[in-house]
C-alpha cells in the first residue's frame, strides 16, 4: 500500500495515512530505511492482521531532499533518540511557529538551542560578508545589511523566548527587565535561564515537552 507519515517518534512508533482513506500505526523496527522518517514522507507499506503497518520503505521515487521549503520542514521535525525535538528543530520552531509568543514555558534546551543557531548563523553572514567585501564592496555591504536584518528580526524571538524560560523556572517575564542593570544584570540573566525547569505545572502551563 501507499501513504504518506503523519507521525513520527523514536519512542512511541508512528502514523500513516494511506490511499485509502485510512490511518495505520507502525512500531519502530518496522521502519526499515535509514535514517528517521519525518511528517509528510512517501511510504510503501503492507498491513498486518491487527491493522498495523509493517515493512514501511519510503516510496520509490520519493524525493529526500527536495526545495528548502521541503528541506527546513524535515528538519523541524527531526528528534533525537530520547523523541525530543533536536535543537535545531527547536530552533526553528521558536523561529517560526512561537516567534511572538510570551505565554508558556521554554525548556533550557529551547532557549539554549535557539541562542547557539542564532549565533552561529550570525557569525556566518558576517564571516561571508567579510570574504564578499574583500571581493566586492557593493556584496559586501549587501551582506552586511542581511545581517543587520537578521539581527533586528531575531530581538522578539529572543525576547518571547527569554520570557517563557522565566516562566519555566517559575518566575515572571518582568525578570527579563534585569538584564538591563549595568554588567551584573545579563550575567544573572544567564544564571537564570540556566536553572533547571520547575519538574511540575505552574500558572504559566505544563512542563515542556523538550
Amino acid at each position: 500500500m501507499k501513504g504518506q507519515i503523519l507521525d513520527f517518534s523514536i519512542q512511541a512508533g508512528g502514523l500513516i495515512s494511506s490511499e485509502d482513506g485510512k490511518r495505520y500505526p507502525f512500531k519502530n523496527e518496522e521502519w526499515k530505511e535509514q535514517g528517521v522518517p519525518t511528517r509528510g514522507m512517501k511510504v510503501d507499506f503492507d498491513v498486518d492482521e491487527d491493522g498495523q503497518a509493517v515493512a514501511v520503505y519510503k516510496a520509490l521515487g520519493a524525493s529526500s531532499t527536495g526545495g528548502v521549503a521541503t528541506v527546513l520542514q524535515n528538519a523541524s521535525q527531526t528528534r533525537n533518540e530520547n523523541g525530543q525535538l533536536s535543537l535545531f528543530a527547536l530552533f526553528l520552531e521558536t523561529l517560526t511557529k512561537r516567534y511572538a509568543q510570551f505565554s508558556g514555558r521554554a525548556s533550557k534546551r529551547e532557549f539554549w538551542g535557539f541562542a547557539l543557531f542564532s549565533a552561529v548563523v550570525e557569525v556566518a553572514i558576517l564571516f561571508v560578508a567579510g570574504i564578499m567585501f574583500e571581493i566586492n564592496e557593493s556584496l559586501g555591504s549587501i551582506f552586511g545589511l542581511l545581517y543587520w536584518l537578521f539581527v533586528i528580526a531575531l530581538v522578539i524571538p529572543h525576547l518571547s523566548v527569554g520570557v517563557r524560560r522565566l516562566h519555566d523556572i517559575g518566575k515572571s517575564g518582568w525578570w527579563f527587565l534585569i538584564v538591563l542593570v549595568p554588567l551584573i544584570g545579563p550575567i544573572w540573566l544567564i544564571v537564570l535561564c540556566c536553572q533547571a525547569s520547575v519538574n511540575e505545572d505552574n500558572q504559566w502551563g505544563g512542563l515542556p515537552e523538550n
